[in-house]
Order: C-alpha cells, then sequence, then structure tokens
C-alpha cells in the first residue's frame, strides 16, 4: 500500500512553515551531513520549478548518470516527491527514512521530507540530485544542500506574506541561492530590471548558454555551443519553452563542472521525447472522459493557462477550486473569458478557499459539493484548474475509474 501521509506525518501539518534553518540544519548535523554525501543542483521560482526539474533530470540520466529528484508537492501518492533514476522510490524505503526521523518531533513536514529525501539519496548513492526549493531562496530547506549549481524559473507574486509584497523583495530572497552558489543561471522568466536585486552578479542568463525557440506545430528548437537539434516539444504549452531552456542550462553547467560529458543532442531527444509530468496541461480519463487538468495555482499561473486557452480551437468547461491565500479574484478575470461554463467546489484541506468566495468570483458559476460532482455538472471539452490539489484530488480518482 502506498505510505499514507496523513498517518506518519498527522502531527506534522503541511501548513506550517518555519522561515529559518537552524533546526534542520542541527538534525541533519546529527545524522552525519547526508545532503553533502552527492552534488546538487537546485531549481528556484515561483512557477516551472517541477517541470523544469524533471526535464533536467530527465536529460542527466540520459547521459548516464544515476540521480535523485527531489519535488513538492505530490499529486496522490507521497513517494512522488522523492523519486530515484525517474521512478518514485519505493513506499517501504520512504516509510523507513520518514519514521526514522520521529525522534525530532518539531521538524515541519517540508522538512521532514527534505531530511527524508536527502537519506534515501545517501543512501542510494546517487551521482547527482535534483532539487526543487519548496518557497523562496533565503531559507528553504533544500538550501541545506549546498548545491553547487542553481537557476532560477521566474519571479511572481506567490506567498507575499513571507516573502514579501514586492517583485524586489522577492528577487532579492530568491537570489541569495543563487549569490551562494558556485554557478547560476537565470530563466528567460526573469524580467531584466529584476536581476540587479538578486544580489548575484556571476549570474548568467540561461540564453547566453542555451536557446530555445518555439517552432510551431508542437516542436522545438535548441542550439548550444556547436551544437543544435530540434525536438518534439516535451510538455505542452509554450511556456515550457522557457523551462525547457533553463534545464538544458543547467544540465550544461553540470557538463561544464565535470559531473558529466558533453550535452549529445540524440541522448537529449531521447530522454525528453514522451516524458510526462502530470497536472501541467495533460489530459487524463475519468470515467471515460477527457479532462484537460493544470494546477495553475497562482495568478502568474492561471496568466499562461489563460494564454493557451486561447490558442486553441475549443473552449473549455472548468471545474476551479484553489487554496485561501490566492488572488482568487484575479485569477477568475484572467480566466473567465477563456472558457465556458464554470463550477466551483471546495478542497479537502484545511487552507481550502471558501466556497462563498470561489462563487463569488466566478460570478455565475454552479457550486459542487466535491471535486467529482463538480465534473459530471460540466459538459465537454473538461478543464480542471486552480490548485494541485484539486488535480491531485481528481487524478486519485481517475485511478480508480
Amino acid at each position: 500500500m502506498p505510505v499514507d501521509a496523513a498517518v506518519i506525518l498527522e502531527n506534522r501539518p503541511q501548513g506550517r512553515i518555519r522561515p529559518r534553518l537552524d533546526v534542520l540544519r542541527q538534525v541533519l548535523a546529527e545524522r552525519g551531513f547526508p545532503q553533502l554525501d552527492f552534488p546538487s543542483i537546485l531549481v528556484v521560482g515561483t512557477n516551472g520549478k517541477g517541470s523544469t526539474a524533471a526535464m533536467l533530470d530527465a536529460v542527466l540520466r540520459s547521459h548516464g548518470l544515476s540521480t535523485g529528484l527531489f519535488t513538492s508537492p505530490h499529486l496522490v501518492r507521497i513517494e512522488e516527491r522523492v523519486r530515484l533514476n525517474g521512478v518514485p522510490v519505493d513506499e517501504t524505503v520512504l516509510e523507513s527514512a520518514i519514521t526514522d526521523l520521529d525522534e525530532y518531533p518539531d521538524l515541519t513536514y517540508f522538512e521532514t521530507m527534505t531530511a527524508a529525501a536527502f537519506a534515501v539519496f545517501s543512501e542510494a548513492q546517487v551521482d547527482v540530485t535534483v532539487l526543487e526549493a519548496g518557497m523562496g531562496g533565503s531559507w528553504d530547506a533544500t538550501r541545506l544542500a549546498e548545491s553547487a549549481i542553481v537557476g532560477l524559473t521566474n519571479i511572481g507574486s506567490d506567498h507575499a506574506g513571507w516573502l514579501g509584497a514586492k517583485p524586489t523583495e522577492v528577487a532579492r530572497d530568491k537570489g541569495r541561492a543563487l549569490a551562494a552558489a558556485e554557478k547560476a543561471v537565470i530563466g528567460s522568466g526573469v524580467d531584466d530590471d529584476l536581476v540587479a536585486w538578486l544580489g548575484a552578479p556571476a549570474a548568467r542568463r540561461a540564453r547566453s548558454l542555451v536557446r530555445c525557440a518555439d517552432m510551431g506545430g508542437g516542436r522545438v528548437s535548441m542550439c548550444w555551443e556547436r551544437r543544435s537539434s530540434n525536438i518534439r516539444m516535451p510538455l505542452p504549452g509554450a511556456f515550457q519553452c522557457d523551462n525547457l531552456e533553463l534545464a538544458l542550462a543547467l544540465a550544461l553547467e553540470a557538463a561544464n563542472t565535470g559531473w558529466v560529458g558533453s550535452l549529445e543532442p540524440s541522448r537529449i531527444r531521447a530522454a525528453l521525447d514522451g516524458m510526462s509530468w502530470p497536472g501541467r496541461l495533460s489530459v487524463h480519463r475519468f470515467e471515460g472522459r477527457e479532462v484537460l487538468m493544470d494546477c495553475a495555482h497562482n495568478l502568474e499561473a492561471a496568466r499562461a493557462l489563460a494564454e493557451h486557452l486561447k490558442g486553441l480551437d475549443r473552449r473549455y468547461n472548468l471545474l476551479f477550486s484553489c487554496l485561501d491565500d490566492k488572488p482568487v479574484e484575479a485569477m477568475a478575470e484572467v480566466l473567465k473569458d477563456c472558457v465556458g461554463d464554470v463550477v466551483v467546489c471546495p478542497l479537502d484541506d484545511e487552507r481550502a478557499m471558501p466556497l462563498e468566495r470561489l462563487a463569488a468570483a466566478f460570478a455565475g458559476a454552479e457550486v459542487a459539493e466535491n471535486p467529482q460532482s463538480g465534473l459530471e455538472r460540466l459538459s465537454d471539452p473538461l478543464l480542471a484548474a486552480g490548485s494541485i490539489r484539486l488535480v491531485g484530488a481528481l487524478l486519485a480518482l481517475a485511478e480508480t475509474s
């Protein structure tokens, strides 16, 4: 049976955040610094971290490296967060690593998961790990891996209460991770006027290392050094071109550091052809019906989703829900003209957005008692978006339908 996070981590609520690293640093010291047993690449940013990390991991594996991949949050099963060579770790291995931390009850949920991942990667003796930061760049638990290479996807408005309400404040926070790295790479999603606020003058633009361009028709061209190729876009959405460019730039920096040989176009094509990353404009079947699912869990992601929808030849009907710290009114304003009928539903989460506010944001929307009944109220074509929790709940149902 899968690891049940609600049981194993029942005293470590997911919403608890500790804006400092001293507690986890001491725990890792007591356990022999497992996070330093392997070289690592850290991906920070507001959106696109998971997609970038997954593509980077695939490219490194295609060049012969054994890898660990740590991402968050999970969609259905907790072991999705900790992968060895692209495969979610066995639930018994992860359960052992988590329960081994029972003597440290003050660790937060994310600290516990991060420490457990470090232990799993150390035990597996991986060649390199790819880490997705949870929040920000100053005091995220992943920072304790002391990653030699760090990449930044973009800077958005999420988590303003923790990272700052102004883009410059968010940039300063995330930039601390870049400033601490030996090699730092800035993705195309970072505005030029924010670069100086990162405090990382040695950081390089991904585009100075690799250039990716959307060729249309689902294909993308890539060029770096004296090499070039074109492949099918590994993940849908024009915004994924920026994520791919950053992933390849980070892989190139890994090659420049000596962790892997030169990047080969044929290996990159093999790595990315047919890869999937659920919940990012992915299509799944639910009771015989196709549902387009996209987490789109903040304002910037909602804008990217809206741009994608505008380019389609059909109008989707939307099932929407989100957590209570999201600007639902602004997200609704962005999405409402790009979709047809709308149904809102609650989430089974203590941080769920109140149903009344969801309904008010989408004026005229129907209200459903849960995600399943929400889909049943809508006609095809179907789109579910607004929260990782919503997509996860539906994927759990889709697996058994």
